[in-house]
């Protein structure tokens, strides 16, 4: 199998989340031997499917893994099959999508697939030159939340906008000067939120798109939040208003 097609996944949630949702792409195990009683079940596996498992040293897993929050365990696996960008614009029922732009920290990404997954985000978008969110950081971060969520990576916004148009969906963005209070706003069928970079915010081009300007109410002292707890704040209402 060609590198490109598969990925280094560790932590115990991340693999755990893999090995529950799609056993058949996983290719490799290296697990710490203090690990071996607790992870039987996906040994037993890699035994009984003929894959090759190791057990080594720390220092041999963050070698492998090139980190030392592995948490004793990696695999190799085939990278996650996801829908086109259409697919997930023409999927039925309320929706929200979630756009990030300039987003590229694996662990705001990360954080993002964990809040998306826990309430019930249907995919996320990001602009980026390299398929972050696919990274063994941003996977582990996520805590196996990217296994619930397809994470998109695009090379401009003009397809994402146009099937937005096509499926009816409501552009929205945050200021944290102006706008519609999220919880008085009341989410549409279907949502398409864009969120922008932790230092600049959403772009001037980007904004004058939106159809939508939201805020998160505060005490005001400060100016906003991050962009990881802003964006879990509005999913989480957005799905506060699903119930």
């Amino acid at each position: 199998m060609k590198k490109n097609q598969e990925s280094k996944i560790y932590g115990r949630r991340a693999v755990e989340s893999l090995f529950k949702a799609r056993p058949q792409d996983l290719i490799r195990l290296y697990l710490l031997e203090s690990l071996v009683f607790e992870q039987k079940e996906l040994i037993r596996y890699f035994v009984e499917q003929k894959l090759a498992y190791h057990i080594v040293t720390e220092s041999e897993l963050e070698a492998i893994t090139k980190a030392t929050h592995h948490e004793g365990l990696c695999v190799i696996a085939k990278n996650k099959k996801m829908r086109s960008i259409e697919e997930v614009f023409s999927a039925p029922g309320r929706k929200m999508i979630l756009a990030l732009e300039e987003v590229e920290n694996p662990h705001n990404l990360g954080a993002m697939m964990r809040s998306c997954a826990h309430f019930g985000v249907d995919a996320l978008i990001y602009l980026a030159k390299v398929p972050v969110a696919q990274s063994a950081s941003a996977q582990r971060t996520a805590e196996g939340g990217a296994e619930s969520i397809d994470a998109l990576q695009v090379e401009n916004w003009s397809e994402v906008f146009k099937l937005a148009q096509k499926y009816n969906y409501v552009t929205c963005a945050t200021s944290s000067h102006h706008g519609e209070s999220i919880y008085s706003f009341t989410f549409p069928e279907k949502t398409l939120l864009f969120m922008g970079s932790e230092g600049e915010g959403l772009s001037k081009s980007l904004q004058q798109k939106m159809k939508k300007s939201l805020q998160i109410p505060g005490t005001g002292k400060v100016e906003s939040l991050n962009v990881t707890t802003a964006t879990t704040t509005i999913v989480a209402e957005w799905y506060r208003q699903s119930l």
